[in-house]
């Protein structure tokens, strides 16, 4: 005897091999993302876009874990591009001094973009899965590495940390070389 499928499963089937419900059959503007059909939601056959809109910002952006996800994202899309984050804690003294710090960094390497994360906007399975025992703790990554930044928190050690990872050199260094 054949087995039944439960009629729920029967009357979403249609759906789902479809895609009704969903934006499929309009075609987005070229700068939207477009909308996922249920069957490409539920498989994530489809790659997705982001929907925050980081462009490119001078600055700090300070965020949560939807931006840090959106962060990484943009860096395995732009193999090139080197962005740097920071996770702090707010209660933190050693954070209080490296803040700014990073945020004159922000300034000096434009081309770097800089992201700040505080210790309670994020979960503490995402803090350990970077291996963040500490805080402040800064990483300057690329497509293919990531390195943690160990020294003083000043802007001069800071700088140099930059260019020896990413060989950008910024407006500060040349004049100091000079």
């Amino acid at each position: 005897m054949a087995r039944r499928l439960p009629l729920w499963t029967a009357l979403l089937l249609p759906f789902l091999l479809t895609g009704v419900g969903t934006a499929a059959a309009a075609s987005p503007p070229h700068d939207e993302c477009p909308v996922p059909t249920i069957v490409e939601s539920v498989l994530g056959t489809r790659d997705t876009c982001s929907t925050l809109d980081l462009g490119n910002p001078v600055g700090v952006v300070e965020g949560d874990e939807f931006t840090l996800a959106t962060a990484v994202n943009l860096l395995h899309a732009n193999k090139d591009d080197y962005i740097a984050v920071l996770f702090y804690a707010s209660w933190c003294p050693f954070s209080q001094e490296c803040k700014p710090n990073f945020e004159t960094l922000a300034s000096l390497f434009p081309t770097i973009r800089h992201f700040a994360f505080e210790e309670s906007a994020i979960r503490p399975s995402i803090i350990s899965r970077y291996g963040i025992h500490g805080f402040p703790t800064l990483f300057l990554l690329n497509s293919t590495m990531r390195v943690r930044y160990h020294g003083p928190r000043t802007v001069k050690p800071l700088a140099a940390f930059y260019t020896d990872v990413s060989e950008i050199l910024t407006l500060f260094l040349v004049v100091t070389i000079l």
